[in-house]
């Protein structure tokens, strides 16, 4: 296998903002063609079993099991964790606790306003990667991502941060080193390789994007995810 390409960042269910099945996100994937998909649902790793039981007639297609973390500061992706981290620590206690469990972290959107870690704690942190082509934030702060990631010598990954299934393999992460497994996508994930594709957050999702945002963040009594 020789360029593979992996949507990194998928809301199901799970998460309070998302109404997707695990499973109907596993079967787009195999029809965009892509070669798999890691769920990230808000502090939580119940949607990843039933994705990877979904997964079964598709030989070959990869999901890695993953979560997006909410740190007193911002989101962070944890992939290869077998169990959910603990929620509104700093990042670097967050990292430090992916990390011990095996899995490797990522900061999320670093230059997304309300969620995003922001360019401190970001480097703060020993991220693998950043997630430098999120296709629910603007250009400029994913290309400030972008730069940040060549600036400090990092890896660079995509995800969709889906919510809708049209919302799915939008962005997505290549990596060229052809990985056929979890264990494989971690280590490559390390390395410092993998780079970024995919669209950005235009004008007219802009207005859903907030309007959704807002309107669930009212509903939540104003706390953040």
């Amino acid at each position: 296998m020789g360029r593979v390409r992996l949507d990194l960042h998928n809301h199901t269910l799970h998460s309070p903002d998302s109404k997707l099945e695990p499973a109907a996100l596993v079967h787009r994937t195999r029809e965009l063609g892509l070669d798999g998909l890691a769920i990230t649902d808000h502090n939580t790793m119940a949607g990843v079993r039933t994705a990877v039981e979904a997964a079964r007639d598709s030989p070959g297609l990869l999901v890695i099991p993953g979560m997006e973390v909410s740190t007193s500061e911002g989101h962070v992706l944890a992939f290869g964790v077998s169990g959910p981290i603990p929620r509104d620590l700093t990042a670097q206690e967050t990292v430090e606790r992916i990390v011990a469990a095996g899995g490797v972290a990522v900061a999320a959107h670093p230059y997304r306003f309300w969620s995003g870690l922001g360019e401190p704690a970001t480097i703060s942190a020993k991220f693998v990667a950043y997630e430098v082509r999120n296709a629910r934030t603007l250009r400029r702060a994913n290309d400030r991502a972008e730069l940040l990631a060549a600036r400090q010598g990092l890896g660079r990954t995509g995800g969709s941060d889906a919510h809708f299934l049209d919302e799915h393999g939008s962005a997505y992460t290549v990596f060229d080193g052809g990985p056929s497994s979890v264990d494989d996508v971690l280590q490559e994930l390390g390395s410092g390789k993998t780079r970024a594709e995919g669209r950005h957050r235009g004008p007219a999702e802009t207005v859903v994007y907030v309007t959704k945002a807002v309107s669930e963040w009212i509903g939540r009594g104003m706390r953040r995810i």
